[in-house]
């Protein structure tokens, strides 16, 4: 019944017994950050010296930022949301730059945000409308209007009924 204190269903057991792929995925998935103006994760080691590590190039490139540069980079991009450019794109980690994908299929997912996370949440709703944007100004302009914060964005041009919240309880149960 159990195998070093794990239990085996029987589902993945006969995908055991017939040799079926246990972790492969396809397509794969991606996960892609985002975060505010000036909020992005650091990564460093507990030797490593802050002030090197802020000084750093690649300290200065998240993900979410090398959308911005793709935008204005590649045609093809522009076209995209940032959801939708890992199926044309690969980020490419060592670099911290997104290039066009020439092979496999790949699906891009955006972090789940709560309601409760203020801007971030707002801006994560952004990001499912907004193609072709190169900095966080051109997410929060609608029609010309540049708006102060990204709820006010969201709430002027996308808030027209309850499909928010009808779209906030749906991602909830999935």
């Amino acid at each position: 019944m159990y195998y070093d204190c794990m239990y085996i269903s029987p589902c993945e057991a006969a995908s055991r017994i017939f040799s079926y792929n246990i972790q492969y995925r396809d397509p794969s998935i991606i996960r892609l950050g985002f975060h505010l103006p000036n909020e992005h994760n650091v990564v460093f080691k507990d030797h490593e010296n802050l002030d090197d590590v802020l000084r750093e190039t690649p300290v200065k490139e998240s993900m979410f930022l090398g959308w911005f540069q793709a935008n204005k980079d590649y045609t093809e991009a522009r076209t995209l949301t940032y959801a939708e450019l890992p199926t044309k794109f690969v980020w490419k980690a060592k670099e911290r730059v997104w290039l066009s994908r020439k092979t496999h299929f790949m699906i891009g997912r955006i972090f789940y945000v709560p309601l409760g996370s203020g801007e971030r949440y707002y801006l994560r709703l952004l990001l499912n409308f907004f193609k072709g944007p190169t900095s966080f100004e051109d997410i929060r302009t609608i029609d010309g209007v540049v708006y102060a914060t990204f709820k006010e964005c969201y709430a002027c041009g996308f808030l027209e009924d309850d499909k928010e919240y009808i779209e906030i309880i749906e991602e909830a149960n999935h």
